[in-house]
């Protein structure tokens, strides 16, 4: 039986897609619906995913994308679960490299090899090859890879920063100085939302500043922990949580997400947010532009360090349509699809040969991070450490948050 048990619980997603359901498959009158299970529904996500389908269906006709995670809604993912344990799986269904390795080793063999694909439209060599290694297990490509998303990135409201006469931090001392000088004004520093997941992301940033970044890979990959310097990354959390952050709003209640933290930055009600890029593209929903309202980088103190995750498609073997679902990849792996998604999506090209012309200020600067990054890694997440996130926040005990990490280090 398949087991969807690891299967990613990633940021909120989905696109409307064809509204066609699934019992017009092979209808007979020239199309194909490709039955594809997505959560991308969020503001953004929801229209880089559209953008996916819109240039799919034209490029390949008589595909049609049918997202039955729609229909099921709040059941969505148990619904694919249980279809997949009864063999009865969707063409293709979204993923994550991240958690790519888990879902195989409970379900060998559940997916089809994408090597010959690949080759045969000739991306293997356009794909970045970190990319292609981290949706690789057993030696074959087991997933199409569709975008990366850097949770190191660092936000700031422009007009916020004009109007105290700030610079963008580009250290970790800076960035202190700066919140210093923003509560000063009067100016809630950092936005945030007090759900577990999203203080991960808080802290991983801020740590891998106070630690250095070398030491904070080391760590994450596992190797040696140095005590002293996590547990002076915990000091710092500590300090911007009770100092820093806006509390707004955001502690009243946990149905405050990361995308209300973020339209707290853009609405001036906070200066920074430190989070991952998928809110680029949330900001362009609320009608901001990159490079002119905002600015977007690594962290500061850290910006050699490319800290990402990368989602991905997966094919089922025994879907009912794999030629469809190839279609799809081809459209996914083209230059075009690449530049549609991601200027929506916030998130950064697989492809290594996509025109700098074709993307915007701030995404320029993220593709090269990444191609140039002195350390780059896909992000470590526990359930466990969002648990002690969310508890540390209410509670301040240092010790029980670095006891957590003893107890459940990255790499056990």
């Amino acid at each position: 039986m398949l087991s969807l048990a690891l299967f990613s619980g990633a940021i909120a997603c989905g696109s409307n897609g064809s509204q066609a359901g699934p019992n017009s498959q092979d209808s007979g009158s020239g199309t194909t619906v490709i039955e594809m299970f997505s959560w991308w529904t969020a503001p953004g996500e929801a229209q880089a995913l559209q953008a996916l389908v819109s240039l799919d269906e034209e490029t390949h006709l008589g595909d049609i994308i049918y997202n039955a995670a729609l229909t099921s809604g709040a059941d969505s993912r148990a619904t694919l679960q249980q279809r997949l344990a009864g063999g009865n799986p969707p063409d293709l269904f979204q993923d994550t490299a991240a958690t790519l390795g888990a879902f195989l080793t409970a379900n060998p063999g559940a997916l089809q090899p994408l090597d010959a694909f690949l080759a045969t439209q000739n991306l293997t060599s356009v794909i970045f090859p970190q990319v292609l290694k981290d949706v690789s297990v057993g030696g074959h490509v087991q997933s199409m890879p569709n975008n990366i998303h850097r949770e190191n990135a660092f936000f700031y409201n422009k007009n916020v920063f004009a109007s105290q006469g700030l610079a963008p931090p580009t250290t970790l001392a800076e960035f202190l100085a700066v919140c210093q000088a923003l509560k000063a004004a009067g100016i809630p520093p950092v936005a945030i939302a007090y759900q577990g997941w999203v203080m991960r992301i808080l802290f991983n940033d801020l740590a891998m500043a106070s630690m250095g970044t070398a030491a904070f890979y080391d760590y994450m990959t596992g190797g040696p922990r140095d005590d002293v310097a996590l547990k002076a990354a915990i000091d710092l959390f500590g300090t911007v949580v009770a100092n820093y952050v806006d509390s707004t709003g955001a502690s009243d209640s946990t149905n405050f997400g990361w995308d209300d933290a973020a339209a707290a930055m853009q609405s001036g009600k906070a200066a920074m947010f430190l989070h991952g890029d998928w809110a680029k593209g949330y900001f362009q929903t609320l009608g901001w532009t990159p490079g002119m309202d905002f600015g977007v980088s690594g962290m500061p103190g850290a910006s050699d360090l490319f800290w990402y995750g990368v989602d991905t498609f997966s094919l089922p073997v025994g879907a009912k349509h794999p030629n469809g679902t190839y279609d799809f990849f081809q459209t996914i792996g083209s230059i075009d699809a690449q530049v549609a998604f991601n200027s929506y999506k916030g998130s950064t090209p697989i492809r290594m040969d996509v025109p700098l012309s074709r993307l915007d200020s701030e995404a320029q600067v993220t593709y090269a991070d990444f191609k140039n990054a002195s350390y780059s890694m896909l992000t470590v997440s526990k359930d466990v450490w969002d648990t002690a996130m969310l508890a540390f926040a209410q509670n301040g005990d240092k010790a029980a948050l670095f006891q957590v990490f003893v107890d459940t280090p990255p790499v056990p």
